[in-house]
């Protein structure tokens, strides 16, 4: 699916969550504001995180791996080649990642049959100074675990395990509950920087 052909809000998120990699190749600082919102809704801009974690997941097809964090939560995250590149990484690794939390951009629900899919989509967006950036857009048949409200974070129960996201402005949770069953879409968690021994892996 091409950017023209998605809806507003998620091509909105994905050319947020591409600009933020594209800027964090050359401009590391300036990617951490923009990431963080600096003159945005402070909810409207996914929040980044900074965490040292273990590798337990590397998919050098999508440039991505599985990060499990101190808590035990695992977080799947798109490397930008600019900023790393995982085939340099081995799983048991333990990095430094500072990075854009995934953003929910749409959630409908849905009948439920019991079945959890998967579906991922990339759109690559070129920035100044020759810099390309790719974004991943997920879409999901999941159930609602858990919504807070004032956060805005919601929980999902996908297909193979249990994710909390940021949620659009754009998205209504008004009607939405626990047990729920829904057709969700989110821009996937975007590493701004990975550092192995203090070391950039790239």
């Amino acid at each position: 699916m091409s950017l023209q052909a998605q809806p507003r809000a998620l091509r909105t998120a994905l050319v947020r969550a591409a600009v933020v990699a594209a800027l964090a190749a050359s401009h590391p600082a300036l990617a951490q504001n923009a990431a963080s919102g600096a003159g945005t809704d402070a909810r409207g801009a996914a929040v980044v995180a900074e965490v040292q974690a273990h590798v337990v997941g590397i998919d050098p097809a999508t440039n991505s791996v599985a990060l499990q964090g101190p808590r035990g939560r695992i977080v799947d995250v798109a490397v930008n080649p600019e900023v790393g590149d995982v085939k340099k990484l081995r799983i048991g690794d333990t990095v430094n990642i500072q990075y854009r939390n995934a953003l929910l951009v749409r959630a409908t629900k849905v009948k439920s049959n019991g079945i959890r899919e998967r579906v991922e989509t990339e759109a690559t967006i070129p920035a100044s100074g020759g810099v390309t950036a790719t974004a991943r857009s997920v879409q999901i048949l999941a159930t609602i675990q858990k919504i807070d409200a004032k956060k805005r974070e919601i929980t999902l129960r996908g297909p193979s395990r249990t994710e909390v996201f940021e949620v659009s402005p754009d998205v209504s949770l008004k009607d939405l509950k626990v047990g729920d069953t829904v057709q969700a879409e989110f821009v996937s968690a975007t590493a701004i920087q990975v550092t192995r021994s203090g070391t950039a892996v790239k």
